[in-house]
């Protein structure tokens, strides 16, 4: 499976084929997208208890472990890849790469894991230390760990938040994702979030100058994915071509996050509505035929934050 297999094609049925489980809702960092939502409160799941929710999922096709800061219960992680890898299931770890080393990350890949995803959005260890309030030091050694990962021979995928603070600076934040060795790079446009009060998004423009300088300037060896952006590629005159790719949301239709207090979401950001929870009595292996009432109502509506934020009135 390649990586975004599942968003590749527009899902045209319902049914659980990906899940994210939010392993530790614990970080090391304090992001201001993410961690209004992640909460910090403590709660997680350990592999044994992932591992007998999935025995009971034989459709499923890959399995994101995300947080939090992931890595934060690196056991559990390790646990789960190889059990996933025994049933052909793909993984993806979602991480800051801030705890790993080279002994973990060769665990990692001798465990079967797909692939690894890292956030990457600042160039200088300047930049990334006021954003995050972290040690300077730290982003040295994520940057090693990136190199560690493709050595390992990792699908190693850096993930680049297109907002007020990277907009002006994606052609920088490219090059210094090729020089890494890294050949897959995720841009994931933002999107205002009332739940967490994030509304720092770039705007119509420079995200429409920030994609096309990117295509524009693609080598031939890379691969590109505009998260988040498929509902108006065309609006905007964004086109997919060879090693450029808009993937669909699946978020609901084929992908559900699971928290670790037990609560089922739709999605971890852009629609955090819980609809249900499997240490109350919901099943997952059953949620797309006993539909829970607030995933219809999303199914039937299929609202979209991102063009919303987008394409609003106040923003034209």
């Amino acid at each position: 499976m390649t990586y975004k297999a599942l968003e590749l094609e527009k899902p045209d049925t319902y049914e659980l084929e990906g899940l994210e489980v939010g392993v530790t809702s614990n970080c090391n960092f304090r992001c201001e997208y993410c961690c209004a939502y992640n909460r910090n409160d403590g709660n997680s799941i350990d592999a044994k208890q992932i591992i007998n929710l999935l025995e009971e999922l034989p459709g499923l096709k890959r399995v994101r472990l995300s947080g939090g800061e992931v890595t934060l219960k690196y056991e559990d992680c390790v646990e789960v890849v190889d059990y996933c890898s025994s049933r052909g299931i793909h993984t993806q770890l979602n991480t800051n790469a801030s705890l790993l080393n080279e002994g973990r990350i060769r665990r990692l890949a001798d465990s079967g894991l797909t692939n690894i995803h890292i956030s990457f959005n600042f160039v200088t260890a300047e930049q990334f230390s006021d954003y995050y309030r972290i040690k300077p030091s730290v982003y040295h050694k994520i940057v090693n760990n990136i190199k560690l990962c493709t050595a390992a021979g990792l699908d190693t995928v850096l993930e680049t938040l297109l907002f007020k603070e990277t907009e002006g600076h994606m052609d920088e934040i490219s090059d210094r994702v090729y020089q890494l060795g890294v050949r897959t790079h995720e841009i994931q446009n933002s999107i205002v979030m009332d739940h967490t009060g994030w509304r720092s998004i770039a705007a119509r423009e420079a995200l429409k100058k920030a994609v096309n300088d990117l295509i524009a300037r693609k080598k031939e060896d890379m691969t590109l994915y505009f998260t988040c952006m498929d509902r108006f590629m065309d609006e905007l005159g964004f086109a997919e071509q060879p090693g450029v790719y808009f993937p669909h949301c699946i978020e609901g239709k084929k992908q559900l996050h699971l928290h670790g207090n037990g609560d089922i979401l739709i999605s971890e950001l852009c629609h955090p509505v819980i609809i249900g929870n499997i240490y109350k009595g919901n099943s997952l292996k059953h949620l797309y035929q006993e539909m829970p009432d607030p995933l219809r109502e999303f199914l039937d509506e299929q609202p979209c934050p991102a063009y919303d934020a987008l394409f609003s009135p106040q923003r034209s």
